[in-house]
């Protein structure tokens, strides 16, 4: 059995380090962490200028462009700003965006359906986080279920309110990290009013597609608010990259008065991170208070670039954009977990959706078995990976960093350029032939 990390470390090292600032009020983001280790004594500090392979996140430079993915619209490459654009915009978003983005999930969505979205359906807010706060601002008192490992910023929106009590739900690995019906049913039973998941699911790469997703979805109807996270709705490897995007919305039945609130954006699906357009859906009288807690929370979202949004949004341009990116990012997919096993790693399964694959790293030597040894060996490889730490919710503080069931992991992402994903895992398998990993698999 892989042993947990000494709490004797020596201060120069990444777990020292991390312990040294968990001591702080706050835990710190990947960006934290990854600044922290930078300022410790690795090759990367030793070189400043040397170039960074980055495989942990897809918007992290070298960004894709367009022309990375054959098929793709071009995106602007400047922004008319009108007279509007110049003044404060309504907190809720402008109306031409919120009708759009209604516009678009009825069609991809909603067809055949007698209920249908509008622009009273619709917020608009400054990113996915803002968005995330303003629905923990406007929740009332309740238990709220949350899914480890999901995403790390879900930490600061289940840590920053006290109106609800957070309440996690480990997913087993032996299971694939998949989210049951019956499970939900069970917090239901328990007392958990909310439930906020990512779907499909990072940092795991799977997701909850129909009938399933349609059953939560009936299990949760009039007795618990679901906060559905579809960032990563557009990444769908599983209808043969037709252009299908999964979402909830297809299982609402009626708009104003299913309890689901989906939140997607630009900053996934668009490759437009830097704009900070997202949206929230659910029923009017969410949506209203959403939208009023933008005054105090975050002032709105940025009226030129919603301008410009409105237009990426028609339904087919949208289905066509993601039937390019969807061929492209499951040939990268393929290619990461054709390499991976090559070296001799054994994934228990393939990633359906997302771009992001969850390894397990305790097939390793114990030098770098878990995920902040292994993050540091990289590193020195001028690779990154991200420890799956950050992936245990632990809001309350309850647990011991290293007692998480995410320690002895790492999210891989297969999101950068295709040259800088090979560069990667050349880095990869040189901290493997480093630390004489898999002998047998090499002989």
């Amino acid at each position: 059995m892989p042993t947990k990390a000494t709490k004797h470390t020596p201060a120069s090292t990444p777990l020292a380090r991390l312990r040294a600032w968990c001591g702080r009020p706050n835990e710190p983001t990947n960006t934290a962490f990854l600044m922290i280790l930078l300022a410790g004594p690795t090759s990367v500090r030793a070189h400043p200028k040397s170039t960074m392979v980055c495989i942990a996140k897809a918007h992290t430079r070298p960004l894709l462009t367009a022309t990375d993915i054959k098929g793709s619209f071009e995106r602007p490459h400047s922004i008319d700003v009108s007279i509007n654009g110049r003044e404060y915009g309504p907190t809720a978003g402008i109306k031409p965006l919120r009708q759009a983005v209604a516009n678009l999930y009825n069609e991809h969505h909603r067809q055949g359906k007698e209920s249908k979205y509008t622009w009273e359906n619709v917020c608009i807010v400054p990113g996915g986080r803002a968005g995330l706060i303003r629905i923990a601002a406007v929740l009332g008192n309740a238990y709220l279920g949350f899914f480890i490992p999901d995403y790390t910023a879900y930490n600061e929106m289940l840590g920053l309110f006290r109106n609800f009590a957070a309440i996690p739900i480990p997913l087993s690995r032996d299971d694939k990290y998949h989210i049951h019906a019956d499970k939900i049913a069970e917090e239901i039973r328990r007392g958990t009013s909310v439930i906020l998941t990512s779907n499909p699911r990072n940092p795991t790469g799977k997701m909850v597609a129909n009938p399933e997703l349609s059953s939560i979805q009936d299990i949760c109807r009039d007795r618990a608010t679901l906060i559905m996270d579809e960032f990563y709705g557009g990444y769908n490897y599983t209808t043969g990259c037709d252009g299908q995007v999964v979402s909830a919305a297809d299982n609402v039945h009626d708009v104003d008065r299913d309890d689901v609130l989906i939140i997607d954006g630009l900053t996934k699906r668009f490759r437009l991170p830097g704009w900070r357009v997202a949206w929230i859906v659910g029923p009017k009288e969410f949506i209203k208070a959403i939208g009023s807690c933008g005054s105090y929370l975050d002032g709105g979202t940025n009226v030129p670039f919603q301008e410009a949004a409105i237009p990426m949004l028609e339904p087919t341009k949208v289905r066509n954009e993601m039937k390019a990116l969807q061929t492209h990012f499951r040939d990268k997919r393929d290619y990461l977990v054709r390499r991976l096993t090559e070296m001799g790693f054994d994934l228990p399964y393939t990633p359906d959706s997302t771009f992001y694959l969850w390894l397990n790293l305790e097939q390793l030597p114990q030098a770098i078995n878990d995920g902040l040894n292994f993050f540091q060996a990289c590193l020195e490889e001028k690779v990154i990976v991200v420890p799956g730490i950050f992936f245990d919710l632990n809001p309350s503080k309850r647990r011991d960093l290293f007692d998480s069931p995410c320690h002895h992991f790492v999210r891989v992402s297969y999101g950068p350029r295709m040259d800088h994903l090979k560069a990667g895992l050349d880095g990869f398998e040189r901290v493997l032939k480093k630390h004489d990993a898999f002998p047998l698999k090499d002989a």
